[in-house]
């Protein structure tokens, strides 16, 4: 893979890290954008009320691609949780949902100084 155009200077292999870094925490926080819009929704709307009755088919396709979205992103990161824990997958989904919700509270705190962001 060639240079992506990073900041003059800089070595390929930082320019990977630093690009693989942007996108972690862009994906925690698209994660953590689907958990909070779906527990707006459940939080609006109780089981059964008249809200969930009036869901339209494109409340549906919404819901189906944040599933999909959602699953990915928290598979991508139990895959990279693997490299540092030996346990089975299925063992470590939990901790992998721990550690996207910890991204992406980092991701969207301002940094302070000294501090990457």
């Amino acid at each position: 893979m060639g240079d992506w155009g990073g900041v003059p200077g800089m070595q390929p292999g930082t320019q990977h890290l630093l690009l693989a870094e942007i996108l972690g925490l862009a994906m925690a926080r698209r994660a953590a954008d689907i958990l909070d819009r779906h527990r707006a929704a459940l939080m609006g709307a109780p089981a059964g009320g008249p809200g969930e009755a009036g869901r339209s088919e494109a409340d549906d396709a919404q819901l189906a691609l944040d599933n999909a979205i959602f699953t990915a992103v928290l598979d991508a990161a139990n895959e990279c949780l693997g490299q540092f824990d030996a346990r089975p997958s299925d063992e470590r989904w939990c901790d992998a949902l721990l550690q996207l919700i910890q991204l992406a509270q980092v991701a969207r705190d301002p940094a302070g100084p000294g501090q990457p962001g």
